[in-house]
């Protein structure tokens, strides 16, 4: 494959019991597996393929699941296409790190370390909470309307701002229902659907990992990478490796503004978008974020999702 593509990594709630059954029958996935183990636990190929969907929904067993899929997939496609090159990385929520490896600006290993922290903290904030919480997707004709309305609701707030369409809310759960009530009671053109998650990542909620991710982030190397990285965090394009770190911890308890971050790529040059994924899902997104304010599709765009078992049929 001669033509350069942008890739994609999704974020946390993709997580699918046997999610990475068959990477372990494809040898350059399960080196990057094995590489990965002793930083994301001896349990990673139990997270893999037998954990049922009920554990594996939990933030910590998730959050490692989602990152070696990650790059076992991202590593076993570069191994059966070797003409095939990178011209840029996104990554959803969690798939940020995933970007960042393939980019050259962090190694397996550090991301590897990263993740385990990571994933401990978010983690262990959720156990904190005094009522429950978490996220719930919503979609609209425009996801701006929402936005708007979500400033009515004291204890939720916008945590990813997806495509021009879809979000997610996060907060608390009786508030969440009562944003939904509301837009039912009130005929709103609005679906909300809670997520199968502990928490509300990137909102306030969780500004205590930051310490955590601080101190790991301050003991791994991060480089500048070697194609574009756009990073939600930030909605734009980074390449300096200490605002990277900043932003890696930020985005804890930040808004993802993952559509300005698409389309950041897009104004960089970016046309062609790529994601390798046991079910492959923020690329199926690229249709409603790369379009113009009368609804009309930017120029140039393609797409293409490759599923794991693509790979082993190589």
């Amino acid at each position: 494959m001669s033509q350069k593509q942008c890739l994609l990594f999704a974020g946390q709630s993709v997580q699918e019991a046997g999610m990475g059954k068959g990477l372990l029958k494809i040898s350059q996935a399960k080196e990057i597996i094995a590489r990965l183990k002793p930083f994301l636990g001896q349990d990673l190929e139990h997270l893999l393929t037998d954990m049922p969907d009920s554990e594996l929904a939990l933030t910590y067993n998730a959050q490692r699941a989602i990152h070696a899929h990650h790059l076992a997939n991202y590593f076993a496609y570069k191994a059966a296409h070797p003409d095939w090159a990178l011209s840029g990385a996104l990554g959803h929520s969690m798939g940020i790190v995933a970007a960042l490896v393939a980019a050259g600006s962090l190694s397996v290993e550090d991301s590897g370390k990263f993740i385990a922290v990571r994933a401990k903290a978010f983690s262990d904030v959720c156990k904190t909470f005094s009522v429950p919480m978490g996220l719930a997707s919503v979609s609209s004709d425009d996801f701006k309307d929402v936005v708007d309305e979500v400033t009515h609701f004291a204890a939720i707030s916008v945590a990813l701002y997806n495509t021009k369409s879809r979000g997610v809310l996060g907060g608390t759960l009786a508030e969440l229902e009562n944003f939904a009530q509301k837009a039912r009671a009130e005929d709103w053109p609005v679906r909300v659907k809670v997520l199968r998650v502990e928490g509300p990542y990137h909102t306030k909620a969780f500004l205590p990992c930051r310490a955590e991710l601080d101190r790991v982030l301050a003991a791994i190397e991060i480089k500048a990478p070697q194609v574009p990285v756009f990073m939600g965090t930030s909605g734009q394009a980074e390449k300096d490796p200490a605002q990277i770190r900043r932003l890696l911890s930020a985005q804890a308890d930040s808004c993802e503004l993952y559509l300005q971050a698409v389309q950041a790529a897009y104004a960089a040059g970016q046309r062609h978008f790529i994601e390798i994924a046991h079910k492959p899902q923020p690329v199926t997104w690229i249709s409603e974020q790369l379009l113009s304010d009368d609804g009309t599709p930017f120029e140039g765009v393609t797409t293409s999702a490759v599923r794991t078992e693509d790979i082993s049929a190589s």
